[in-house]
């Protein structure tokens, strides 16, 4: 890779459309009042910003790798209407336009690989300011898929945002992809020229009706039952099993997340997996899980032990604490066992496992 510096006035950045080709390639515009002041107090003051860094494309045009921010409080201060959604005034005395436009702007213009390109923007923007994952994506592979997708994060109806949040620097458009791959990077290349509203954006309407229409009495983690829902979205009998037992899944999700059960799991996703994965046939006990006074009752039952406050696991015979004991179903609920303290039994972590593996 080869670079050089050059020195730019402020005219020849705003007027030389030769520089500016690919200004999309960054970030949409985010300083705030004060960053966008400070760098014009910079510049009235005669005190040296940041360089600017292009990219030679070798055929007469460049890439803003690193300034758009900079060059866009530039061109508010010119045209305070630049952007759309109203006017930007910053208030800092008003500089003498030639002094304005013969300040000089350190320009580093690099050339190279297309792979140098990449590593080299990449390496400008996560030593400073860190750019979101959106954004690195939105500069690397600009196309109709990147911009279809930013367009669609940026208004997100009531129902979407259940689901993805509100947009913040595109993480909400980060987060819809990451349903659908782990590989961000491959998928963004790959379907650079390809058009999200036609394609994906079909795939997540299906998923989020799929999943209100299954959840929608429970009203929390759209998301990560959206990711479940995703799963097993071609095992009709399974989501059609769903449907069937809607109620019942709903009443209980709420009772769970009211009892504190869902808040003690180790994991929210694992829970969800493990109560829906019952729900492949009908009949089975609408509770599904034991309660801590569930637990309490067996406790007091067990034998005491040797040291003061344990008991003694019916299993390996050895002494545990209260919260070293799990319970669980003797004939499992998943083969028709009731959650009832008379097809309960409590034993130590370590043989509830050996049993579950048997």
């Amino acid at each position: 890779m080869q670079y050089q510096i050059a020195i730019r006035t402020i005219k020849d950045l705003l007027n030389d459309k030769v520089y500016l080709t690919n200004i999309n390639m960054q970030r949409k515009y985010i300083y705030n009042h004060e960053q966008a002041s400070h760098l014009l107090d910079s510049i009235q003051k005669g005190i040296p910003i940041p360089a600017i860094y292009l990219w030679d494309n070798c055929d007469g045009t460049y890439d803003v790798l690193d300034g758009k921010q900079r060059i866009t409080v530039m061109r508010l201060y010119v045209n305070p209407k630049y952007l759309p959604g109203g006017v930007h005034n910053f208030f800092i005395d008003h500089m003498n336009s030639n002094d304005f436009e013969s300040y000089q702007i350190p320009v580093i213009i690099c050339s190279g690989t297309e792979e140098e390109k990449v590593e080299t923007f990449k390496r400008i923007n996560t030593t400073a300011v860190a750019l979101k994952e959106f954004e690195i994506y939105n500069a690397l592979y600009q196309g109709t898929f990147v911009e279809e997708l930013g367009n669609w994060g940026i208004g997100l109806s009531p129902n979407e945002e259940l689901f993805f949040g509100k947009s913040i620097r595109g993480e909400n458009c980060i987060r819809a992809v990451k349903l659908f791959t782990e590989r961000l990077e491959d998928y963004f290349k790959h379907n650079r020229n390809q058009s999200f509203v036609n394609g994906l954006k079909k795939q997540i309407d299906v998923l989020v009706k799929t999943t209100l229409d299954l959840f929608n009495d429970y009203g929390n983690d759209y998301y990560i039952l959206a990711k479940i829902v995703l799963e097993n979205i071609n095992n009709n009998s399974l989501i059609a099993s769903w449907k069937l037992n809607q109620k019942t899944i709903n009443d209980l999700l709420v009772e769970y997340a009211n009892n504190g059960e869902l808040a003690n799991a180790p994991s929210r996703e694992s829970f969800y997996k493990e109560l829906l994965g019952c729900y492949t046939v009908t009949g089975l006990d609408g509770k599904r899980f034991f309660t801590k006074d569930d637990k309490k009752t067996l406790y007091e039952k067990l034998s005491k032990g040797l040291s003061s406050g344990k008991r003694i696991c019916p299993t390996c015979g050895k002494e545990f604490s209260f919260d070293q004991f799990e319970v669980d179903h003797v004939l499992p609920w998943s083969k028709g066992g009731k959650t009832c303290l008379a097809n309960a039994q409590l034993l130590c972590k370590s043989c509830n496992v050996k049993k579950s593996n048997q």
